[in-house]
């Protein structure tokens, strides 16, 4: 009996576990508790940004490719025989393509550290608050928005989805925004910002720039 109430327990509770998050994720991202119905900030913290399971897989498939390339050369090495090389390379290589996903990863980062977005769905805007700018856009106040994107079709490349908003403001100001704060309430842009132009270019890798 013990042990039919443990596989239940092992079935249904990952089970309602998943529903509940279900819910609660359509909840905060369209429903009541969503920037549609009510004003709420975001703030992407560095545990959040990097303590995610596909960035915890690439650093260890980085250390993985470094060792297997290492024993690859020694073995090479030892026994003269350079088309052993060619496996060693192609790790190598793989190793320093991932090192390139860091470095843009990185860059992402600086433009999401210590920054609060506020979106309020009553006066439609979204404040910025950055270490560099401080903006309240407006669909009265911004002209464009663009997105800038990866052009990839492969959505399990590293880099897939990487990009950012940039808002074209009355005033000459432009602010950018990692889309990684939309990514779950783009409903609020095509809701309040329905009648802003709105315009995709898509880069091979959509560096971050400084901004004029």
């Amino acid at each position: 009996m013990e042990r039919a109430l443990f596989v239940l327990a092992a079935l249904f509770i990952p089970f309602i576990w998943f529903i509940y998050r279900m819910i609660r994720y359509t909840d905060d991202t369209i429903g009541e508790n969503s920037p549609l119905y009510r004003e709420r900030t975001y703030e992407i913290l560095w545990e959040h940004y990097f303590v995610a399971f596909y960035k915890i897989m690439l650093v260890v498939m980085f250390i993985m490719m470094l060792l297997l390339s290492k024993i690859i050369f020694t073995e090479a090495t030892r026994l003269h025989n350079p088309l052993i090389f060619l496996p060693a390379l192609f790790f190598f290589g793989f190793a320093i393509y991932l090192l390139f996903v860091f470095y843009v990863d990185w860059q992402y980062w600086t433009i999401t550290r210590d920054v609060q977005l506020t979106l309020n769905p009553f006066d439609p805007s979204i404040h910025v608050e950055s270490p560099d700018q401080i903006a309240t856009i407006t669909p009265e106040n911004v002209t464009q928005i663009e997105s800038h994107l990866r052009k990839s079709d492969n959505p399990k490349e590293p880099l897939y989805g990487y990009g950012y908003l940039l808002f074209y403001l009355t005033d000459g100001t432009i602010v950018r925004i990692n889309n990684l704060f939309f990514s779950h309430y783009g409903e609020f842009l095509e809701r309040f910002f329905q009648d802003t132009p709105k315009t995709t270019i898509y880069h091979r890798t959509p560096w971050i720039s400084p901004m004029d």
